[in-house]
């Protein structure tokens, strides 16, 4: 009688401490659930960080590019010629003249000129990008710009020895204005000899990972005239004032 009885209750502590395989089967299910659940809010911080981090490095491009500007433009000389023009490729172009600065090692005298242009470059054998470049003139090059005066012509330049300060650019603008003769801001006319009170720097540029996606002139392009928000979505548009004659 009393083994019957021990029987009775080892059955039911092991009925109460054990699973079926129907239970087991549940709860795997149940956690396979759980972690896909889990790897996609990963996957998807995970890539939203990344594009944070992208978004993040284009923006301190930016910022480094336009600091080096407010610096050269607040030396430039004034009663001097500022050039700007537009390329083919309809982006922007100017050149200015200033004073020399601690950067400037291999410019001899006291002016030099600054040149900056967007031209598209190879990265590789199979593919290119368009790049913000920056030339310098050296002192003898400047005075025969000054010489020029109103007859001065844009300076020649060539992205395969100056050096690119800026990469994956989609588009380059330069807006200058000038004070009228009640102090009202006009678009320059970029008339001979003169030279604008204000410019506004536009530039349009996207991370390296989505430049790889584009490889050729024809694609940067398009990029550029695109409207799809989805495409234009991946462009970082940055814009900066400086006063020439503040």
């Amino acid at each position: 009688m009393k083994r019957n009885s021990h029987h009775q209750t080892s059955r039911k502590v092991h009925q109460l401490t054990g699973f079926s395989l129907v239970e087991l089967l549940v709860a795997v299910a149940i956690a396979a659930i759980l972690m896909i659940g889990l790897f996609s809010i990963i996957g998807g911080s995970s890539k939203n960080y990344k594009q944070t981090q992208q978004k993040v490095a284009t923006f301190a491009d930016t910022r480094a590019l336009f600091q080096s500007l407010d610096l050269e433009l607040a030396s430039r000389v004034a009663e001097t010629p500022f050039l700007l023009q537009t390329n083919p490729e309809n982006q922007h172009e100017f050149a200015f003249v200033r004073t020399i600065d601690a950067l400037d090692i291999d410019t001899t005298g006291d002016l030099t000129t600054s040149v900056y242009y967007v031209a598209f470059t190879a990265d590789d054998a199979n593919s290119g990008s368009p790049k913000l470049y920056r030339r310098v003139l050296d002192s003898a090059e400047t005075q025969k710009l000054i010489a020029a005066g109103k007859a001065a012509t844009f300076p020649s330049y060539d992205p395969a020895t100056d050096d690119p300060i800026a990469y994956n650019i989609v588009h380059f603008e330069v807006k200058a204005q000038k004070r009228d003769s009640t102090k009202t801001m006009q678009p320059w006319n970029a008339a001979p000899g003169s030279s604008p009170d204000v410019v506004e720097i536009v530039i349009e540029m996207v991370d390296d990972v989505t430049a790889k996606r584009f490889t050729q002139p024809t694609q940067w392009t398009e990029l550029k005239q695109s409207t799809d928000p989805t495409q234009r979505a991946a462009v970082r548009r940055q814009v900066h004032r400086i006063n020439l004659n503040p």
